[in-house]
């Protein structure tokens, strides 16, 4: 039974697959097995696949969650990791992480930080734990507390106890963005959490990866999860009830955001709704943020396009002129 299983759910991203696979072959530590799960790819994907030692399985399109959780299903090994079929484990990503997960029975999962790169490889920053300078073993409601504001945890540097997923249930297969966020939330509730202080990863962005494609509806039901998850355990609402109004605000703003300009009616809703319950934000910038944008849209669509352009123009102006 391998260590290690390494599940790579990958859709129509022949082009950064081998890559990805190369990159868990590479790694220092190697106890492990690799698990591809070809969401009804309509490219290349297969031969892709078929070049490497890999344990290759297709299924009918059914989203990330759904190809994660077949491929944990399918997958023996006591710890999991999930790679993006568009990322590149660093060399020591296992071995790192293998380590803090047996030298910490308490830890529910493992995460570090990333190399974030462009389409072409370019690294142009580090992603890094917002409240963390160096490695740690993360007290639960402080990981949970941070999860409810910022998203730092690159999904490709998570290693997991299999029966701590096992526990939680897996992924939620009516996600197909923030499915990662909603299950780390889940995680962190039972588990502390290491931080690995250190790149694992290169994280690539790029116009085709799914958390550049949001579906409103779907950040709708997945920060509205999120929030129940926390708020209405009466375990954990206690601990972070100072941080409750501020946490509703922020997750309706992102939900505003992702709506704005495709469903304005939703982003409207939301926007008011993060002012209604946390009015002090009106005494930061992001208050003024929200006000805009609610503003901008009770706007007729062509006034806000025609604003918007006037601005850009202006701007390109001001440069040109500088």
């Amino acid at each position: 039974m391998p260590k290690v299983s390494v599940v790579i759910p990958t859709y129509n991203c022949a082009h950064f697959l081998g890559e990805a696979i190369q990159s868990v072959l590479d790694q220092t530590f190697q106890d492990f097995e690799i698990i591809v799960v070809d969401d009804g790819s309509t490219d290349n994907t297969p031969e892709i696949a078929s070049a490497f030692p890999v344990r290759y399985f297709r299924q009918e399109n059914q989203g990330v969650s759904a190809a994660n959780n077949r491929g944990i299903e399918l997958s023996c090994g006591e710890y999991v990791l999930t790679l993006d079929s568009d990322d590149v484990l660093m060399e020591n990503a296992l071995e790192k992480g293998v380590d803090v997960l047996d030298r910490h029975p308490e830890v529910g999962f493992s995460y570090g930080q990333a190399y974030v790169m462009d389409e072409n490889g370019h690294i142009f920053r580090v992603r890094k734990s917002s409240f963390l300078d160096g490695s740690a073993i993360v007290d639960s409601k402080e990981q949970v507390r941070e999860l409810l504001f910022f998203n730092r945890i690159t999904s490709s540097t998570v290693i997991m106890r299999r029966h701590c997923l096992d526990e939680v249930g897996g992924f939620h297969e009516e996600l197909r963005n923030f499915e990662d966020r909603h299950l780390f939330i889940r995680l962190a509730k039972r588990w502390s959490v290491a931080y690995i202080a250190e790149p694992l990863v290169k994280y690539r962005v790029h116009p085709n990866q799914l958390h550049s494609n949001v579906n409103p509806r779907v950040a709708e039901k997945a920060f509205l999860l999120m929030l129940q998850e926390v708020f209405e355990d009466p375990d954990f609402a206690p601990h972070l009830q100072p941080w409750k109004s501020q946490s509703y605000s922020y997750s309706y703003q992102r939900i505003a955001r992702y709506a704005y300009g495709s469903d304005m009616g939703l982003a409207r809703h939301y926007f008011r709704k993060a002012l209604i319950v946390y009015p002090q934000s009106m005494l930061q910038m992001d208050g003024f943020f929200i006000a805009y944008k609610y503003a901008m849209s009770l706007l007729p669509n062509r006034l806000r396009l025609a604003l918007r352009d006037f601005k850009r123009r202006f701007l390109d102006s001001r440069r040109f002129t500088e």
